[in-house]
């Protein structure tokens, strides 16, 4: 008698663990759609891969003609493998051609293909020029290139575009340095962080839920992290006199300015002007001081091979702390992508420098 009763019991628990199961799992379900209906774009039910392994030095490229939703991002790949619709050209005196190279920041993670700083870019550049010119912007980033990758790119397509000006948007994790070095110390040692295997951080990263989990986690902990960082950066800072993480030597110098000086006679080549720029970190806007020698020396490389540089990171310290507490500028839960306003920021500084060189002239060029 005393064993049905326990039978009994045992079939009522059952029961009710799996009700809450199932309650449980449509709660996730929910909160899964909920949170990508929040995301940037059309509504997507599941994340798809939008890159085919290429070449070993370029590691993927984007698929051609890919639309779909990837890690908060929605992307529009033309069949050439650039972000948005398909540009048409038609070399007419008129129209400005402008290529624009970098990672993440110049692709535009986290935002939409309209408010990325290239097609910002353009429809400015379509307000200011003169005479019914038209501009037509190329948006030639990838998430996680590097200068070399910038290099090959607009080797392989400098002869079909024909561009009159070439935009290289530099990251500080584009080279070893100071800030980065201080940047990786401070997150890659979380303990949270190293716990789970970056293939599993991979894995979930395709759920909206856990996208919005890790940019809760950040905000919660930016404070803290900050503090951490400018206590490294202090000590990192007596160590190096040269803006370089500890233990490289300056010969990463030395392979930016051989990237730099391909471009340069690459652009040569199609009449076209370079103008290079370095995207600041989170921490270097917030922050009350911040090492300026990564930005200083890439400067002097550019300098050398006489092209034009400027640094986003005043403007942006500017911008954010106009208010208090000061702007954001950077996406939530992310130290290095900025923002649809900060990336009007980023175009806002191009046109400027561009007016400022009589760069957007070149639209009366004879093809």
């Amino acid at each position: 008698m005393a064993s049905h009763g326990n039978e009994s019991l045992l079939r009522r628990l059952a029961k009710k663990l799996s009700i809450s199961a199932v309650a449980l799992l449509l709660a996730a379900v929910g909160l899964e759609l909920v949170l990508r209906a929040m995301e940037p774009g059309p509504f997507s039910l599941f994340d798809r891969y939008p890159y085919v392994e290429s070449k070993p030095d370029l590691h993927v490229r984007h698929k051609p003609g890919f639309v779909g939703r990837w890690d908060a991002t929605w992307y529009e790949i033309d069949e050439r493998g650039f972000r948005g619709e398909a540009q048409p050209m038609t070399f007419g005196p008129d129209e400005l051609r402008v290529v624009c190279l970098g990672d993440s920041c110049t692709f535009g993670k986290g935002v939409l293909d309209s408010d990325t700083w290239p097609r910002q870019l353009e429809a400015r550049l379509d307000a200011t020029l003169d005479g019914g010119g038209d501009a037509v912007v190329f948006n030639l980033g990838l998430n996680g290139a590097h200068p070399r990758v910038y290099r090959q790119f607009l080797e392989e397509h400098v002869e079909e575009l024909k561009p009159n000006l070439i935009l290289i948007g530099y990251n500080i994790n584009d080279f070893p340095n100071t800030i980065r070095a201080v940047d990786e110390k401070v997150f890659n040692e979380r303990t949270l962080r190293t716990l789970i295997p970056q293939s599993v951080r991979d894995g979930f990263g395709r759920l909206a839920m856990y996208r919005k989990a890790r940019a809760v986690y950040y905000d919660t902990q930016k404070a803290r992290d900050w503090k951490a960082s400018e206590k490294v950066a202090s000590e990192a800072a007596s160590e190096s006199d040269d803006g370089l993480a500890e233990g490289v030597s300056s010969e990463v110098w030395d392979l930016q300015r051989q990237y730099l000086s391909d471009i340069r006679e690459m652009a040569k080549a199609s009449e076209a002007e370079v103008f290079v720029f370095l995207f600041p970190y989170e921490s270097q806007v917030f922050l009350d001081t911040y090492d300026r020698t990564p930005i200083v020396t890439l400067s002097k490389v550019c300098e050398d091979l006489g092209m034009s540089f400027f640094d986003l990171t005043d403007r942006f310290r500017s911008a954010a702390r106009q208010e208090t507490p000061p702007r954001q500028l950077f996406l939530s839960g992310d130290r290095y992508h900025p923002n649809a306003e900060g990336y009007g920021i980023v175009a806002d500084v191009i046109l400027e420098e561009l007016i400022a060189h009589d760069a957007v002239g070149h639209a009366d060029r004879d093809d």
